[in-house]
């Protein structure tokens, strides 16, 4: 048995790796800064929120086990974080729920890009929001 756990930056650090993913894309994936990520898996940031630890974790697609061992080391108290209690969206049946959530998610996205395709919006790149909703605007108008 290891005496000493990793660190949540040496995990973050490992699963991004086993990812194959850059800090940057990480940084995308997640909703979060690029400098967030780097002060993270510097160990800069030792105790990042529970929303952050959610965001991580669903860009990584972390097994239910893997998100409890992340968890478990971003929650081993400091001095500084002592008072820091359990994210409280720990656990399997969390993380499944979360995942049937993200898959919903997916599926309404599906769908809006299928019902923008029958009104014709088809075309627009989804990175292009202005477009997108000056496209939108004018079909109203119309």
């Amino acid at each position: 048995m290891d005496n000493h756990p990793a660190t949540f930056d040496v995990l973050l650090k490992r699963f991004r790796g086993r990812a194959g993913l850059t800090q940057e894309a990480l940084a995308h994936r997640a909703g979060l800064s690029i400098e967030a990520v780097n002060k993270l898996e510097r160990g800069e940031r030792r105790t990042p929120r529970c929303d952050t630890l959610v965001m991580l974790a669903r860009a990584l697609g972390l097994s239910a086990a893997e998100w409890e061992t992340l968890e478990r080391a971003a929650r081993r108290p400091t001095r500084a974080h002592a008072h820091r209690q359990d994210c409280p969206v720990a656990g399997p049946v969390a993380v499944a729920e979360l995942l049937q959530g993200l898959a919903e998610l997916h599926a309404r996205e599906a769908s809006l890009l299928d019902e923008l395709a029958a009104i014709g919006l088809d075309a627009v790149a989804p990175a292009d929001a202005d477009t997108l909703c000056v496209s939108i605007t004018r079909h109203i108008d119309a």
